[in-house]
């Protein structure tokens, strides 16, 4: 795959940076840019100290050294499973790469339908590439897939191209999480072997199309694959916060600030992601999992971060559909910096997996404003989380001057919000007038 061009020299602190330093809301003093002193693997074999409330789980190591987790009466089953998990592919360390999944409007924004397919013949004619442009279980949903990126600009550039192909074919794009106003029980599921299985599977479940922007970290190996799955599963409410943005469904608030997370629930294997020791347990986790289920292989289990071995990344989930590429690029940049922080300032220990779901359920509800607890056991203001995890992104980004994307992510604790700014469109203009501003905010590429 092919690296995105470079970015720009690193600059003076972005305005949005200096913003929110001034206003002392729970930024750390001080943008230090001094790299860490010990190298990572130094830092990973650090003695581990227990807090009161963590998971007390071991270093994260691979399985060639792994202590294998204990394994349950079902493991022989799972043994049969394992096979389907291919073996880690090396990623280039630290690129990104993007699924924009956006649906598929007319003029007045409303969904296609079975109209999408012929829209979907005509955005395969001017994207041909083999991973460029793929539909999903959704008729009226399509996915656009960047190249490996250097960097979240190069990211931000090869978002723009593709949905400015979008436009010259003629397509209309949504990025939301879930379309405001589309009436239950009335989605399209389009037709694939795959997805011909899953519409048996799940049923009724598959009432509404839901759309996420995820993203991919490349990582050289499963070492570093699980120091970095360990960070980001601790701090994957705050992915959540930052990019809620599906407050509307069936035409009515739900009340939450990402409903879309309250449908993907419902599916089976579609849940946050566990605590996992090494890639071993992975593997063996993986394996029960698709045994249970009686599934073929491993993408058939889609937490909200997972490997993905054959490409040699984690991919992040939680977020949704962004119709800003500004913001778009400054979470991928957000993802991209923690990632690196990981590595060479490893997290000691994980949240319990009930901890997880419950901040995850916490930041759907209120967003930015939701309370979450933290690993010393302490509940704190999301919002802090959030200045603190982009601090750390800033410090590891900013020696190679990859930082700038972040301003728009940091923009979205000084400004408001996505669901409230769809809040605020409805009281003025109505749903319409949602509609309008969610269909030209995704195709202002430019903007």
């Amino acid at each position: 795959m092919e690296k995105g061009p470079g970015c720009r020299a690193a600059g003076a602190l972005p305005r949005a940076w200096a913003v929110l330093a001034s206003s002392g809301d729970g930024v750390p003093d001080g943008w230090g840019l001094v790299r860490g002193t010990r190298s990572p693997r130094e830092q990973r074999s650090l003695r581990t100290t227990w807090g009161p409330f963590v998971t007390r789980s071991t270093t994260h190591v691979s399985s060639d050294a792994a202590t294998a987790a204990p394994r349950s009466a079902s493991s022989a089953v799972a043994e049969g499973r394992t096979r389907a998990v291919p073996d880690w592919k090396p990623g280039a360390a630290f690129t990104l790469g993007a699924e924009d999944e956006l649906l598929l409007t007319d003029g007045d924004g409303r969904l296609l339908g079975q109209r999408a397919l012929p829209a979907m013949t005509r955005l395969r004619r001017l994207l041909p590439g083999e991973h460029t442009v793929d539909g999903e279980i959704f008729v009226d949903e399509v996915e656009l897939r960047t190249p490996a990126c250097r960097d979240a600009e190069a990211l931000r550039d090869a978002l723009g191209t593709l949905r400015r192909s979008a436009a010259l074919a003629e397509v209309g794009l949504m990025a939301v999480g879930v379309h405001p106003e589309a009436e239950l029980g009335t989605a399209r599921i389009a037709a694939s072997p795959r997805y011909d299985r899953l519409g048996e599977e799940f049923a009724g479940l598959l009432r509404t199309p839901t759309a996420a922007f995820q993203v991919h970290v490349g990582l050289p190996d499963i070492e570093t694959a699980m120091v970095v799955y360990r960070a980001l599963r601790n701090r994957l409410s705050i992915f959540r916060a930052l990019a809620a943005g599906s407050p509307y469904w069936h035409g009515r608030d739900s009340g939450l600030a990402c409903v879309r997370s309250a449908i993907l629930r419902s599916y089976p294997r579609t849940t946050m992601p566990p605590v996992l020791r090494s890639w071993e347990h992975y593997v063996d986790t993986i394996g029960r999992q698709m045994s249970a289920a009686d599934v073929p292989d491993y993408t058939y289990v889609c937490w909200e971060l997972r490997p993905q071995p054959r490409l040699g990344t984690l991919e992040v989930r939680v977020m949704d559909a962004q119709p800003s590429l500004e913001r778009a690029a400054g979470l991928a940049a957000l993802l991209q910096g923690l990632a690196r922080h990981a590595v060479e300032v490893p997290d000691r220990d994980d949240l319990p997996d009930e901890v997880v779901l419950a901040n995850d359920f916490a930041v759907c509800r209120h967003g930015l404003d939701a309370r979450v607890l933290d690993l010393d056991g302490s509940r704190r203001p999301l919002r802090e989380l959030a200045a603190r995890a982009l601090e750390d992104a800033r410090r590891w980004l900013a020696p190679d001057g990859l930082e700038p994307p972040l301003e728009a992510a940091l923009a979205i604790l000084v400004e408001p919000p996505e669901y409230v700014r769809q809040r605020d469109i409805i009281g003025r203009h109505g749903m319409p007038g949602l509609l309008a501003d969610l269909a030209a905010r995704t195709m202002d590429v430019d903007g």
